[in-house]
């Protein structure tokens, strides 16, 4: 699987596809492709217009984006660097590692979010407020 790195620390995937009479089809080894090894998933769907999801880091939980149906914006950061992604296929793969802040946001009408997580739910591994993430990445470079 080809990929590209970002300052913020996500990693764009081109996932691999095949198409013939019948259709397209997406691959994704979860041993071979991902990252980091599956422990969740679950998706997104019917958000409405102007509406902004994620707006939160992870310590250690590592996350997997695809948009399987629509497009969806994406900003990322690592407390000193910002990318923006937009996921408007399901041939691409946003991996966002451990520590990185983001945020989802200008979803289409028909946008489905397929998240891929490396660790079950946690509500004590999330940052929700930006200004303690910024704190809590300068303690970790500290380390």
């Amino acid at each position: 699987m080809n990929s590209t790195s970002y300052p913020s620390g996500a990693v764009l995937y081109e996932i691999p596809y095949f198409v013939d009479d019948r259709g397209a089809i997406n691959v994704l080894e979860i041993a071979r492709d991902l990252p980091f090894a599956c422990r969740r998933i679950f998706y997104t769907y019917t958000v409405p217009e102007g509406n902004v999801r994620g707006e939160h880091a992870h310590k250690t939980c590592e996350e997997f984006l695809i948009s399987i149906c629509g497009k969806v914006s994406v900003s990322v950061d690592d407390g000193d660097h910002q990318d923006e992604f937009m996921l408007d296929s399901p041939s691409k793969g946003l991996w966002l590692p451990a520590g990185c802040w983001g945020k989802q946001f200008g979803h289409s009408t028909d946008c489905i979010l397929l998240v891929l997580a490396s660790l079950p739910y946690d509500n004590a591994d999330y940052i929700r407020d930006y200004g303690e993430y910024v704190a809590w990445k300068k303690s970790v470079r500290k380390q």
